[in-house]
């Protein structure tokens, strides 16, 4: 696993494992004490933190000289090499010449699913790089390395930032800064607790946040020091202490994290298998090749229904989304009613009888609509079949002399493939044992 958190004696459930105190914490709070006057009033959390790190990177294998926070940014991965963000910031760079063969053919072995994820996430980044890379404080840095002029500044600050970049999108846990909870900032990176993998089942290590005594009635900020304990079972010597991420595909850890969760065959035999398909792409190909495509996909939008469509393998059996069925069931109900020029007022008359489902007020259009939008899932899944045994064909072939982290990254390619496979035959097994949804 590389990095990794482990007990070094027993600990009892509920312990307390380590506490990290509030100001050594690297966040909003602890960097306006650093940056004074507001210069970071403009920017979020994401970019603040990322900035902060770009500024004190360590460079080769020295120490980051950081007075505040360099011995913990010291601790950090000094590059994210197998991480596919990276291979699309060096593909900025390629050329005839010096082609990134290695990273090109695993971006191209990926599901298209799983590229759009990595598009959007690509677009986040270049976003707050925009918002950051303009501050005088990249040009009057007091680090020696970083005070050149703006020319020759900004290709350095840019892979630098990446680099912070990624430190905070796989490292930054949940912390209350900020009212109301969902506040956007409220997140943090925490020493010592970072070095914990992901767990897919329960977590080992439990966050506590020490509330502040003078808190303000009816807030939810702590700012408090982050106490960690031990799970329900304890723990025993020398087990790993894993920190649930969140309950993401793998798709998703895959894109946002670097990882993916193994699939056990034993997992799956005992209907204990946690996979999904995202299926956007199949969908709008459907509708661009309908003379209705675009009103369909008006009325999906204005009803709160378009996108996050998914085929899931938990919980049994496996099954389409609802938001899904809602989308295959208005497509196999509008056809003749509506016409390239868009919808008819027969055609409003008819979707309403869609809507009647959404409110609760019929339990289905028809039988025969139940008919043809699970015929219609079957066909998506014989789809989804081919194509993951094409990507799993195509990927096994790929990079054939490949090792350390590309063989790594093939593998986890690899395992992404199987799950559209077994997913997809789960919810064929399913349509054919006739489940309802």
């Amino acid at each position: 696993a590389g990095r990794g958190l482990f007990a070094t004696q027993p600990c009892s459930p509920s312990a307390t494992l380590f506490t990290v105190p509030g100001k050594a914490l690297i966040n909003t709070r602890t960097l306006a004490a650093i940056y004074p006057g507001g210069s970071l009033k403009n920017l979020t959390a994401v970019q603040q933190i990322s900035m902060h790190l770009l500024l004190h990177r360590p460079a080769g294998d020295a120490d980051s000289a950081d007075p505040a926070f360099g011995p913990y940014i010291s601790t950090m991965p000094r590059d994210f090499d197998s991480h596919p963000l990276t291979w699309l910031r060096r593909l900025e760079n390629a050329t005839q010449m010096d082609p990134l063969r290695t990273e090109e053919t695993l971006l191209k072995c990926m599901s298209p699913s799983t590229r759009s994820a990595l598009q959007l996430l690509w677009s986040r980044f270049q976003e707050d790089w925009n918002m950051v890379r303009n501050l005088s404080l990249l040009t009057t840095s007091s680090r020696p390395e970083v005070m050149r002029t703006n020319s020759e500044s900004i290709p350095g600050f840019y892979t630098d930032y990446l680099w912070g970049w990624l430190n905070v999108n796989t490292r930054c846990i949940y912390y209350p800064l900020r009212d109301p909870p969902s506040d956007k900032d409220n997140l943090t990176l925490c020493p010592i607790l970072d070095f914990a993998n992901h767990g897919v089942s329960s977590a080992q290590i439990i966050p506590q946040i020490q509330a502040l005594k003078n808190r303000r009635p009816g807030s939810h900020i702590n700012e408090g020091n982050y106490a960690f304990t031990s799970g329900a079972d304890g723990l025993e010597p020398d087990s790993q202490l894993f920190l649930r991420y969140g309950g993401h595909a793998n798709k998703t850890l895959l894109v946002e994290y670097g990882f993916v969760s193994c699939i056990s065959p034993d997992a799956i035999a005992a209907g204990d298998f946690r996979g999904e398909v995202d299926v956007q792409d199949i969908i709008e190909d459907m509708l661009s090749d309908r003379p209705d495509g675009d009103w369909l996909r008006k009325t999906l939008e204005e009803e709160g229904y378009w996108g996050d469509w998914t085929l899931d393998s938990s919980p049994p059996p496996a099954h389409p989304s609802y938001r899904l069925i809602t989308t295959l069931r208005l497509c196999q109900l509008v056809g003749e009613s509506v016409g390239s020029e868009g919808a008819s007022s027969s055609s409003e008359a008819v979707v309403q009888i869609w809507r009647d489902v959404l409110n609760g007020q019929r339990d289905v259009i028809s039988v025969q609509n139940e008919v043809q939008w699970r015929e219609s899932l079957r066909i998506m899944c014989e789809t989804i079949q081919q194509r993951a045994q094409t990507g799993l064909r195509d990927t096994v072939s790929a990079l054939p002399g490949a090792d350390g982290w590309s063989a790594w990254m093939r593998g986890n390619i690899l395992t992404l493939w199987r799950e559209e496979l077994e997913v997809a035959t789960g919810v064929i097994d399913s349509l054919n044992a006739g489940e309802e949804y």
